[in-house]
């Protein structure tokens, strides 16, 4: 067998047994954390182009996180040739594209909720939609990360692999040890019988065609502290079904690994000087690894007081376009470019040093190809529009310093972890306990760093609260517990129906492009007392050092309101005059009507610049208790 890989990785005998398979193969991979499962999967692409000569187009990749699907990109455009065309999407991007081949002209997904995308996807698989589309059925389906596989997503591989059983081979990887999106499942009972389902359906449908094969060594820790909890993956892969059996295996389980976190150092308070010095070290990754998002804002808040330069890891997904795409459209007339011109547009672009030019070309053809290889830019825009663009162009820059809840950092790996210590099982607070998540999810934080793995003492959040009443969002709560006194910014808090501006709207984007950095304050003041209805709030604009560089999205109004409305009979009197505290997560690319930008003269391409925010926001309760309108609106 040649590969023609334009890098060379020694590969293990398990590993080089799961890359030669042919390609009607059908292989059930058991991978554990840190055993070079990206790198199989790379070299098993390559194997089934060049080796057993599968198109491209012919091999279908579906993962569940798009961090996964990032680091398969990557590390495919790397090591890979014939591979690299192979595009890899996450099942929610997928069934999306699905959809939309079938009817690229249906207008009736933007309301719907990822769950009944998924649902609409099966039931298009089931009509044999894929023999019409232009890549057809495809002759190998690889699938990582299986183990989150619960629910409508389980269900739509399984008609995926169950219509074209006959057709094609697959691969699939796992690891049930990592198996951390149960919660998906609302029901307890039902979460528990989606143990390992995927993996027992693949053995019951497939019986003595199928291959299986198991990763167990670990390239990942390279120290004993790194290494701590790699001994417990075993047990968790092997949890029973039964609800009460696994509940006490996973409290057993859990309370070992606990333990062995307490026996490993303590970072130290952040309030010391020499702790917030250490927190950011010259080419070393760190992570601050929380129970959920309530921690991370609070912790967010504390280094922000302190002034320790940092990133909270967004949602798996929020997918912000670049914003040097609105700058790379809106630098030339043309409609389609060839690849010298890509590269000399891109180098004059302020915005654009760290790209990797050659990566984002075959990034951005792979979605909006045209002739003789050329690259299609309306068909960039649409993929902005219709946020598709790859997953890989849409990953956030790296930071030393990284603050994450653990499903979040799920599949990724950082030189240090400091890992906020957990609560003993029976002491969380609200609802139902599930103990195996909770063994599985300290598992998978104890089991990202590469070198060193340490505790940190947890944040005090008795104010942070999850909101269930429609908004989902984390809030501040006051002394007592009707008081609102801040709203967690989310993805989409920023209107991005039209530029921001009322004037010159040029003025602001080159104010956003030069001005505006990841990490700045801003704050949201209340432009007016005039709701546009009974269920949102008055709007508010967006201000970075005085100015005014964008205004709160319909959604952000709405979910205030129904935060500050609490329950049926309560109501809304006021509104806050400031939420302060908040952060610019990124300035991204946002895609609209081209006729929007010519009416408004930044062009006729119908893409601009929008900010997006991160991080906890206070309520200003103290001024202006009437603001009138037109007050800062300019």
């Amino acid at each position: 067998m040649t590969l023609t890989l334009a890098a060379s990785v020694a590969l293990t005998e398990a590993q080089l047994d799961v890359v030669r398979q042919p390609w009607d193969a059908r292989a059930l991979v058991t991978a554990g954390a840190g055993a070079g499962k990206t790198t199989t999967l790379t070299y098993r692409l390559e194997h089934l182009t060049s080796v057993e000569e599968l198109e491209a187009r012919e091999i279908l990749v579906l993962s569940f996180s798009r961090a996964a699907v990032r680091e398969l990109r990557e590390r495919v455009d790397r090591l890979a040739h014939t591979a690299r065309r192979v595009r890899a999407q996450t099942f929610d991007g997928w069934a999306l594209a699905l959809l939309l081949q079938e009817d690229p002209q249906r207008n009736d997904l933007a309301g719907t909720t990822f769950d009944r995308r998924i649902e609409l996807a099966t039931e298009a698989i089931d009509r044999g939609v894929m023999e019409a589309t232009e890549a057809g059925v495809p002759a190998h389906v690889v699938i990582d990360e299986v183990q989150d596989l619960v629910g409508v997503r389980r269900e739509m591989v399984e008609a995926l692999l169950d219509e074209y059983a006959d057709d094609c081979g697959f691969t699939v990887v796992g690891d049930a040890a990592q198996a951390v999106y149960g919660f998906q499942v609302s029901d307890p009972d039902q979460r528990a019988g989606e143990t390992n389902r995927f993996f027992d359906w693949v053995r019951r449908s497939f019986g003595d065609d199928l291959r299986e094969f198991t990763l167990s060594e670990n390239f990942r820790a390279r120290t004993p502290e790194a290494r701590t909890a790699l001994a417990y993956g075993a047990a968790l892969q092997k949890l029973p079904q039964d609800r009460a059996e696994a509940d006490r295996e996973a409290g057993r389980i859990h309370a070992e690994l606990r333990a062995a976190l307490d026996r490993l150092p303590d970072f130290g308070p952040l309030g010391s000087d020499i702790v917030q010095k250490s927190l950011i070290l010259p080419d070393t990754s760190t992570a601050i690894l929380c129970r959920d998002n309530g921690q991370v804002l609070s912790l967010s808040g504390r280094l922000r007081k302190y002034g320790v330069d940092h990133r909270i890891q967004r949602s798996p997904r929020s997918r912000p376009a670049p914003a040097w795409i609105a700058d790379l459209l809106n630098a030339t007339d043309a409609g389609t470019i060839g690849e010298e011109r890509f590269h000399a547009l891109l180098a004059g672009l302020s915005n654009a040093d760290d790209v990797d030019e050659e990566r984002a070309w075959r990034s951005l053809r792979r979605i909006a190809a045209a002739p003789r290889n050329t690259l299609d830019l309306d068909g960039v825009r649409r993929a902005v529009l219709e946020v598709r663009l790859p997953d890989e162009l849409t990953a956030p820059p790296a930071h030393p310093l990284m603050l994450s809840t653990i499903h979040r950092a799920k599949g990724l790996e950082f030189d240090r972890v400091l890992v906020v210590e957990p609560q003993p099982l029976g002491e969380r607070r609200g609802g139902d306990e599930d103990r195996p998540a909770e063994a599985r999810l300290l598992y998978v934080a104890m089991t990202r760093p590469r070198d060193d793995l340490y505790r940190l003492e947890p944040p005090h959040t008795w104010q942070f609260r999850k909101d269930r009443n429609g908004t989902d969002r984390w809030y501040l709560r006051g002394r007592v517990d009707f008081a609102r006194n801040g709203i967690e910014a989310c993805d989409l808090d920023v209107d991005h129906a039209r530029p921001a501006g009322t004037d010159d709207h040029a003025a602001v984007q080159r104010y956003l492009r030069y001005q505006v950095r990841p990490g700045d304050e801003v704050e949201l003041i209340r432009l007016h007392d005039l709701p546009p209805s009974g269920h949102e709030t008055p709007p508010y604009g967006v201000f970075h050092g005085g100015r005014m560089i964008g205004q709160a999205s319909e959604r952000f109004r709405r979910d205030l309101w129904r935060l500050l409305k609490q329950n049926k009979g309560w109501q809304v009197r006021k509104w806050p005059y400031r939420v302060t505290e908040l952060q610019i997560d990124c300035l991204e690319a946002v895609a609209g009507d081209p006729a929007t930008t010519a009416g408004v003269g930044l062009g006729d391409r119908g893409i601009w610049l929008a900010p997006r925010l991160a991080g906890m926001g206070r309520f200003d309760w103290q001024h202006a208790e009437y603001v009138p309108e037109g007050h800062l609106a300019q």
